[in-house]
């Protein structure tokens, strides 16, 4: 059986994305792993709380994980475990895929802050660190299935083929149609067809799939009117990797997206062939 492993601070967000997993867990035929990075609150941390009284925090953060899971099982008729640690959420949740063989990470995201423009959030941080997918679901959403998947890539679509491999399972498996788009900043004729890709017809055979061309304005805002335009249930991207100083003078669209993407956003990490 295939995992999902869902990260949540149980909040209302996480709940949210908590409710989509499920219902795609269902449909997918999946078990999710549910997952809480527990952090001592502040005013805990900054007084002489013996150990036992950090103790029934971590139990008590326990004991509400589990009654989650139990209603999630539940609810949507499948098998939820539980996974509660004292530790940092990027190395565990690098332990949790391994040890489980997890395909995706579902986690939620609170929308586009001031904060999460300078400084982003756990959620854009993970996206930039992990090497394993991540499904970011905006506030609100909720899963309707998944017939129309948008790819947005850049010019030269450079996507390794486990990158479209993992894509073309899912389109496969959600049978979904896909269309890859690319967003060019240069005027050009309105509404042309992006050519052909080899790599993506190769991996696509048997996919129902199209190409689209947005021209003028930020990539941001090109994505953006490419959902819309193609009424898109999901968003995929390939985030792209910076160096020191490259990370400093630019922000992954990938992670600019997330943020504000009113549909899910997966990204998937660049795989090496």
């Amino acid at each position: 059986m295939r995992t999902i492993i869902v990260a949540t601070d149980l909040s209302n967000d996480a709940n949210n994305a908590l409710e989509y997993a499920g219902a795609l867990a269902r449909l997918a035929n999946a078990k999710l792993v549910l997952y809480n990075s527990f952090v001592i609150p502040p005013h805990a941390a900054n007084t002489l709380l013996p150990a036992s009284g950090i103790e029934k925090m971590i139990a008590s953060n326990k004991a509400s994980l589990d009654y989650i899971a139990l209603k999630t099982s539940v609810n949507y008729d499948i098998e939820v475990s539980t996974v509660s640690k004292l530790a940092d959420i990027q190395e565990e949740l690098d332990k949790l895929v391994a040890e489980n063989n997890a395909e995706l990470v579902v986690m939620g995201m609170r929308g586009d802050s001031i904060d999460q423009k300078l400084f982003g959030n756990t959620t854009t941080s993970i996206i930039a660190h992990a090497k394993y997918p991540v499904l970011v679901i905006p506030q609100g959403a909720k899963f309707k299935g998944m017939s129309k998947i948008l790819f947005a890539c850049d010019e030269k679509c450079p996507t390794a083929n486990t990158t479209l491999e993992k894509l073309r399972t899912i389109a496969s498996d959600m049978k979904a149609d896909v269309q890859v788009l690319h967003v060019d900043k240069l005027l050009k004729k309105a509404g042309a067809t992006l050519t052909t890709n080899a790599e993506i017809e190769e991996h696509f055979e048997g996919i129902s799939h199209s190409y689209r061309e947005i021209d003028g304005g930020s990539v941001i805002e090109g994505i953006e009117r490419g959902i819309t335009e193609y009424n898109a249930d999901l968003l995929v991207m390939v985030p792209q990797k910076y160096g020191l100083w490259d990370s400093i003078v630019h922000r992954s669209k990938t992670r600019i997206m997330a943020s504000r993407s009113k549909v899910p956003l997966l990204s998937i990490p660049f795989g090496r062939n």
